[in-house]
Order: C-alpha cells, then sequence, then structure tokens
C-alpha cells in the first residue's frame, strides 16, 4: 500500500531525494485513516455519503456522541486493509472532546488521536 505522505498541517511535502514525499504499509493506512477520520459528510464532490457527520454529532447544540463514534469506526472498518477497529475512547475536558482510536490492519496496530 502507498500514499501520499502529509505533514502535521495536512500539506504535501518533499522528500530528501527531491520528490513528493510517499508513505508505504502502516505507515500509508496510518495517514489515509486519519484523512477519512478528517473528512466532513458532504465534503467529498463525487460522494457526498462519504464522512463524518460532524455538524451534526460533535457540533450540534446536543452532542450525540454515540453517532459520532460509530460514524468513525464504521468509515474506518470501511478503509482497504483495516481489519477491525479495536478499541475506542474519549474524554471531555472543559467543553473539549478527544479520543483515541486503535485500529487493527493488515500491517499491525494503528493509533490515531484526535
Amino acid at each position: 500500500m502507498k500514499t501520499i505522505a502529509t505533514d502535521d498541517k495536512n500539506d504535501l511535502y518533499i522528500d530528501a531525494g527531491g520528490n513528493i514525499a510517499i508513505l508505504n504499509d502502516i505507515d500509508a493506512l496510518a495517514n489515509i485513516s486519519k484523512n477519512a477520520v478528517l473528512t466532513n459528510a458532504g465534503e467529498l464532490s463525487f460522494n457526498k455519503q462519504k464522512g463524518i457527520p460532524y455538524m451534526d454529532t460533535i457540533f450540534a447544540d446536543e452532542a450525540n456522541i454515540d453517532i459520532f463514534q460509530a460514524s468513525i469506526i464504521q468509515t474506518l472498518e470501511s478503509l482497504d486493509g483495516v481489519e477491525r477497529v479495536s478499541s475506542f475512547s474519549y474524554s471531555v475536558d472543559g467543553g473539549v472532546y478527544s479520543y483515541k482510536v486503535e485500529e487493527t490492519t493488515e500491517f499491525g496496530t494503528v493509533v490515531l488521536n484526535g
């Protein structure tokens, strides 16, 4: 598995050889997973059904954490190479929602923090 690498600002970057940086295997799947979870529902021009419904769940007047969590798990488990989401934990501190997801993949374990 391969994908174009992105930095912590989600920008493409050039590797030491002067080429667009590429990620392989577990690093590629971790990057793909991160971007899948960051995709807002309705954001994709050619598939309005994909994405996490942030506005209807976490950013709603009454946050619906169960639907938000289910959306993330469903999105991740639909990715090629992901076998299952093995754990999902979250916390709310001062109105800030944080989560940690561990997924079992064909390459090993991937951890996402959001």
